[in-house]
């Protein structure tokens, strides 16, 4: 059985050692909740994957039978080259082309491996990036060298976290790359000629959604187009770390609020302590008002908004 964290023979001690130093430090900087969820997702795994081999081992025991007569090697994963095995068997004397032949799901349970690991990695790195906020890759698991019995330990995209942090706290990079987010969406183009402003307790932030034109011409519904329901998302959440300090805003903080029928004619009332009421307009403007122009201030510079210049012509 094959592991991540196997050492090959001659590799120093101060090596290993230093290897193990390492998971142990990136094991101390997770939490217990943390490490008790990686845990439990590494165990049903395990389950999981010897039920595959299992199978597996059933399955190439009797191909075995049909490996000199159909002349396959098996691939790295553990598969066997389908068109090599689907030489006739018409034409002889016996009954052998009725038999049930395991290449098929010898191929399928190959590919129930890599899906298994593939999960594995996304849950782990998925986990982290929505309890701390923060947007860490999921690694890519080859399905080509991915080879059957391989089992996973979840230190290792504990590492790939710790990796993306950088040095730096969860909290850290989460609002880093929050804040980065928050920028991109409000960012004026290189041809707009309005950007975020301050005014008093207010902030407007200009061309951020479109409504759907279809929906406001037949059902006089004001509805999000699709592809700018993210960019509402990534304002809600900008808004409430600069207002809060909270890092998982969403548009559920807008009491009263559907995005297949936006009102346009008033405000609507925020959950948050110090951004109350957010507003929208037909030309996709959103205002922003804050308890008093003081924390609307200390929002705008916070969120970097101060340092946002229009492109000159």
């Amino acid at each position: 059985m094959q592991t991540t964290a196997t050492a090959k023979v001659g590799n120093a001690p101060d090596l290993l050692s230093g290897i193990l130093s390492v998971q142990v430090r990136n094991e101390e900087i997770i939490t217990e909740q943390d490490r008790l969820y990686c845990q439990r997702q590494q165990d049903l795994l395990y389950k999981t994957l010897d039920q595959i081999d299992r199978w597996y081992a059933i399955f190439k025991e009797d191909a075995e039978r049909y490996r000199e007569e159909k002349n396959f090697k098996y691939e790295d994963n553990g598969k066997v080259p389908v068109r090599n095995c689907l030489i006739s068997d018409f034409g002889k004397d016996d009954y052998s082309h009725n038999e049930f032949k395991p290449f098929d799901q010898i191929n399928d349970l190959v590919d129930k491996n890599h899906n298994a690991n593939a999960n594995f990695a996304d849950r782990i790195i998925s986990y982290f990036n929505k309890t701390y906020n923060v947007a860490v890759p999921v690694p890519v698991v080859d399905e080509k060298t991915l080879r059957m019995g391989f089992r996973p330990v979840y230190q290792t995209y504990v590492d790939a976290v710790i990796e993306h942090l950088g040095g730096k706290s969860f909290r850290e990079t989460a609002e880093e790359e929050l804040l980065a987010r928050f920028l991109k969406t409000v960012w004026p183009s290189c041809w707009s000629k309005v950007k975020p402003e301050l005014k008093n307790d207010k902030i407007t932030f200009p061309e951020i959604i479109r409504f759907d034109e279809f929906s406001m011409q037949y059902s006089q519904k004001n509805r999000i187009s699709y592809n700018y329901g993210s960019k509402l998302e990534t304002l809600c959440a900008g808004i409430a770390y600069g207002a809060d300090d909270i890092l998982n805003g969403d548009s559920k903080m807008i009491i009263h609020f559907d995005d297949n029928d936006v009102s346009v004619s008033g405000w609507y009332d925020l959950t948050l302590t110090n951004a109350e009421q957010i507003k929208f307009y037909k030309n996709g403007r959103i205002d922003i008002r804050f308890k008093d122009s003081q924390t609307a201030g200390n929002c705008y510079r916070r969120l970097r908004l101060d340092e946002i210049t229009l492109q000159e012509d």
